[in-house]
């Protein structure tokens, strides 16, 4: 049984889709103005219901902290990634290792991961990235700095960059497995 929760923050609503046993997150949604235009969006991509579980509710806390300005770890252990090719969980890999207010371009990402050429497929691979702000793709730029694309957007890349920058940063919150 896939469920969806809602994760009001301070950039809109995020929603998290995930499966409660064993708790698995399949998809991140990033923050919507309207809440009913991203159930919308959720229920168009899948058949998922309304749900909570303690998992799913201290992550939403995580998410809506990232948007106060914490930085928050990549919770590993929770992250459904079956569907995705051994080359693509290392780009993201290589991207969860980009600080909290740094960022990298896409050919050094590419360079990271041991293919110095495969700038596209990064690319490609951060335009599907099912977990973005735990994976944080928007740290990806292009190489003379501009922001590149965004599933979000460019305004909500630069938003959140923005977030990342600004000073007095706090300490992360630690990440509990269930």
């Amino acid at each position: 049984m896939i469920s969806y929760h809602m994760c009001p923050t301070a950039f809109g609503y995020a929603a998290i889709l995930f499966q409660a046993e064993p708790f698995l997150v399949k998809r991140i949604f990033l923050p919507h103005s309207h809440e009913r235009g991203l159930k919308k969006k959720i229920q168009g991509l899948a058949l998922a219901k309304p749900g909570h579980t303690p998992a799913v509710l201290d992550l939403c806390k995580d998410i809506q902290a990232y948007f106060e300005g914490i930085p928050i770890k990549t919770p590993w252990k929770l992250l459904d990634l079956s569907g995705l090719t051994p080359l693509q969980r290392s780009v993201l890999e290589a991207v969860a290792t980009v600080p909290h207010g740094e960022v990298r371009s896409y050919g050094q990402i590419a360079a990271q991961v041991g293919h110095p050429r495969a700038c596209r497929f990064v690319g490609t691979t951060l335009a599907r990235n099912p977990f973005p702000i735990l994976i944080p793709c928007h740290r990806i730029v292009r190489a003379d700095g501009s922001p590149g694309g965004f599933y979000g957007g460019t305004d909500l890349k630069k938003r959140m960059l923005l977030l990342e920058k600004r000073k007095g940063v706090r300490a992360m919150p630690s990440r509990k497995a269930p």
